[in-house]
């Protein structure tokens, strides 16, 4: 409504509205500055209580870290890491190994020396070794194909030691460490890690951290008799009912400590452990459970995986890391402890690594063969002298080859020369399948040969009588086929057991009529890989022509049914995954095992580092699979099959960030090619498979090795293959 007041007394009004609106932005003016000024004296008076509680904190749960000396390594661990790299293979299932404490000032014998430390890892340095990521150990046990030539660190129980001295020699040597926490003990100090050093080390990119139970890596009373035992694997005694849980209430506690567990991982960011750890390493420790849902079976509802220490007899089950552990999802590892040098670190490993089953003379490699007689006898000479046992009473000896490191092995075959067979009963035996199952086991006597299996006798054959007999033994799937002198066969073929459980690797045994008598001898021994054949094709194929490696929906694989951390953009592959080392994609691997005929090349790029390397496989799913790797200044060539890989060539690169990589694959050869300048060709027989990409990095916040321009195009003419130097 407009005003009808006269001019002359409008003017007094707008004055007085002006006034009150200025005295009331005074007021709010005054009331924010005010309140700003007492927020400001709240935070100046809180800024010491916060920072005299966070030094406080920090003094807590913060220890010091130190910086221990380098260790040089000596000329002795430096010969046998050098014989390392060059006598086992290049790729194949990776080590595991466990450590407790890193600690100069215990006297514990789980407590290693930082200097032992630092000098176990350079000498796996040395030797040619990487660590895994558990990321990258799960992807192996997921049927990922086999790293190259790799150890996974694992630390028990959580000590501060990993944060004080541990931490710094991890970074010098660029390794990565895996630590089994007991939760419940998480900030119980002095002894254990606090939750701040967990979460410094697990954003270091060092470390990730897996489970160890919460609160059960203890040892309870389990009988009425005061007995203690694990308090994870054994009903505990309940004294105030004067007897033992139920099986209910067993579960109901291990549930509850498993979720416990899990909750403290959730609670602190950290991701879902994969890998649970078992207390003191008892895996093969034998509970009082009724029948019924086993431990296994309860932490694998939630574990992918679960670990233990090496057992009393490391022949028996768990067994090494290997595709058999995979299907049974329990992995042995191998312990370090105080008194463990660099050098017998190694030799260990040498032991445990699964390498494929070839040697021209094994009889020639003592240190491979481990007493599986139950003495302690070391060395093979009384398998080859024909002389009596050294023992009174002994009466037979035993040995495995390559006991530890031939759990997967099959298509296999044993050749063998026996001398020294009397005309009484003393025999020699040749075990395969060591470890399975249902092993093995053919002995031959003078006059019979007879085939045993799971400790039963199969098949009895006679033999013309003899001092001395050929026997060669063939394993194949799941049968097994000998023959002596080359004509008198007996066959086996095992029923009901998965292929998983039917592999092992073979032994020799001999055995004597009485003391003073002299046992039969080997006078020769060799072992040979049978002919493998690439596994059919499932599904529908597809032609070389047809491929399509860069669309952007191109399917890789990274384990079988798992696709590939790839993002395809703008013509480059890229790796996505953040807390592994490692990474790998095969493309369309069930459309292209029959391939052959093809030339696959693309640019390798972000090579800033020697321990950067990009890869580009072909014949991917056969026996002879060739991996093409490249870092900024050095080409490595690799053959085998998934499981095992040798290094078959090398060659010195012009230092760049990229490189130019080709193979041209026929039924004849493959022909390799880097920059245009180094070219290598290897012999084929008519193998066939699909192409993949790996790529690998020094620590796990590197930038990622890239594949551009990559290009798949059939070979004109197949029969033609380019030679070196052409």
């Amino acid at each position: 409504m407009t005003s009808t007041a006269p001019p002359s007394k409008r003017k007094p009004l707008l004055d007085d509205l002006r006034s009150r609106t200025r005295r009331s932005v005074r007021v709010l003016t005054h009331w924010w500055l005010r309140g700003g000024l007492i927020l400001l004296a709240l935070v100046v008076l809180m800024v010491p209580f916060y920072t005299a509680t966070e030094y406080y904190l920090d003094q807590k749960y913060m220890s010091k870290q130190k910086e221990p000396p380098a260790t040089e390594v000596d000329a002795t661990t430096a010969a046998a890491a050098e014989r390392t790299a060059k006598e086992l293979p290049a790729a194949t299932a990776p080590v595991v190994l466990t450590y407790h404490d890193i600690d100069d000032d215990s006297t514990s014998e789980y407590a290693v020396t930082p200097a032992a430390f630092d000098a176990q890892l350079a000498a796996l340095e040395k030797a040619g070794y990487r660590s895994l990521t558990s990321e990258e150990f799960a992807n192996y046990l997921k049927g990922g194909p086999a790293p190259p030539r790799s150890v996974f660190l694992t630390f028990d129980d959580g000590p501060k030691g990993l944060w004080v001295n541990a931490d710094h020699i991890l970074a010098r040597h660029r390794m990565h460490g895996a630590v089994f926490l007991i939760t419940s003990r998480v900030d119980d100090r002095p002894y254990y890690l606090s939750w701040r050093e967990v979460e410094r080390m697990a954003g270091s990119g060092r470390w990730d951290f897996q489970a160890h139970t919460h609160d059960l890596h203890r040892r309870k009373q389990t009988d009425a008799a005061g007995h203690r035992a694990s308090a994870l694997s054994h009903r505990l005694w309940l004294r105030d009912r004067n007897r033992l849980e139920t099986r209910p209430e067993y579960h109901a506690r291990v549930t509850a400590d498993i979720k416990s567990n899990l909750d403290a991982f959730k609670r602190h960011d950290l991701p879902k452990p994969q890998l649970f750890g078992y207390p003191y390493g008892e895996a093969t420790e034998h509970g009082d459970l009724p029948r019924g849902m086993t431990l296994q079976e309860l932490l694998h509802k939630e574990y992918l995986a679960t670990v233990a220490n090496e057992t009393p007899d490391p022949l028996k089950p768990p067994v090494a890391a290997s595709r058999r552990a995979a299907a049974e999802r329990t992995v042995q590892r191998l312990e370090v402890v105080r008194s463990t040098t660099a050098e017998q670190l190694l030799a260990d490993i040498a032991q445990w690594t699964q390498a494929p089953p070839v040697a021209s003379d094994p009889l020639t490699e003592p240190a491979l063969w481990t007493s599986s007689d139950g003495s302690a006898q070391r060395g093979i000479d009384v398998f080859t002298e024909h002389r009596p046992f050294p023992g009174k009473d002994q009466r037979h000896a035993a040995a495995d080859y390559r006991a530890l490191g031939s759990v997967d092995w099959t298509d296999y075959r044993v050749d063998a020369t026996i001398t020294g067979l009397g005309n009484r009963t003393n025999q020699a035996a040749v075990a395969v399948r060591n470890r399975s199952k249902d092993p093995v086991v053919i002995n031959v006597g003078q006059r019979a040969v007879t085939l045993n299996h799971g400790g039963h006798q199969a098949v009895v054959r006679k033999l013309a009588p003899k001092s001395s007999h050929t026997l060669s033994v063939t394993v194949r799937g799941a049968t097994t086929t000998a023959r002596v002198d080359g004509s008198t066969e007996l066959s086996w073929t095992a029923k009901g057991i998965a292929a998983d459980g039917l592999t092992g690797g073979f032994g020799i045994r001999v055995g004597s009529d009485g003391p003073g008598i002299a046992p039969p001898a080997f006078s020769a021994l060799h072992l040979s890989r049978l002919p493998q054949k690439t596994p059919a094709a499932a599904g529908v194929r597809q032609a070389v022509a047809e491929s399509a490696p860069l669309a952007v929906d191109a399917y890789w694989a990274s384990t079988p049914g798992v696709r590939a951390p790839f993002e395809i953009k703008d013509g480059v592959i890229t790796p996505l995954t953040r807390g592994a080392r490692s990474v790998y994609g095969a493309y369309q691997p069930a459309r292209t095992q029959h391939w052959t005929g093809y030339t696959v090349s693309g640019k390798i790029s972000k090579l800033y580092d020697p321990r950067m390397k990009g890869a580009i496989q072909v014949k991917v799913g056969s026996p002879q699979t060739i991996t093409v790797q490249v870092s900024h200044s050095r080409l490595e060539v690799l053959s085998g099959n998934a499981d095992s890989q040798i290094l078959v060539g090398a060659h010195t690169l012009k230092t760049a960030d990229s490189h130019e990589v080709s193979a041209t694959v026929t039924g004849g050869s493959t022909a390799i090619s880097v920059d245009g300048k180094v070219r290598m060709t290897l012999p084929a027989k008519g193998e066939t498979g699909g192409v993949a990409y790996a790529a690998y990095r020094d620590t796990n916040r590197s930038s990622w090795p890239r594949l551009a321009d990559l290009k798949v195009a059939p070979v004109a003419d197949p029969k033609v293959v380019p030679q070196a130097g052409e």
